[in-house]
């Protein structure tokens, strides 16, 4: 433990696992907020219309959470890119490039289907 290099990779696991569960806690408290909301409409005797049910489950429109997703992945590759670009090690610059290149095709695999759907 006295390497501090190989402290790099644990704090990134470490972090990518927190935001992992955090993205999934706030996911989970999210459509518990909207399944409350239903019961207590439900518990008032408000209708329920079919299209107020469809307004709740339609968070966003998909084809904007391409473009959305694109654009973030694509801006994640490109960070990790020019990230490349301050480090003198052709180990580290070589590891920080392959890993770039995942988000980058991500987000263009994500804008290339946003551009593709004409819904």
């Amino acid at each position: 433990m006295n390497d501090p290099g190989i402290m790099v990779p644990i704090v990134m696991f470490i972090v990518l696992g927190f935001v992992l569960i955090a993205y999934f806690y706030w996911n989970h408290r999210n459509r518990g907020a909207i399944m409350e909301t239903v019961q207590k409409a439900i518990d008032r005797g408000d209708a329920l219309t079919p299209e107020l049910l469809i307004q709740l489950g339609a968070a966003a429109n998909p084809r904007m959470r391409d473009l959305r997703r694109g654009i973030i992945f694509l801006a994640l590759g490109i960070a990790g890119l020019l990230c490349s670009l301050f480090f003198d090690f052709p180990e580290v610059v070589n590891g920080i490039r392959a890993g770039s290149v995942f988000p980058l095709m991500l987000g263009l695999g994500f804008l290339l289907v946003w551009k593709l759907n004409k819904d």
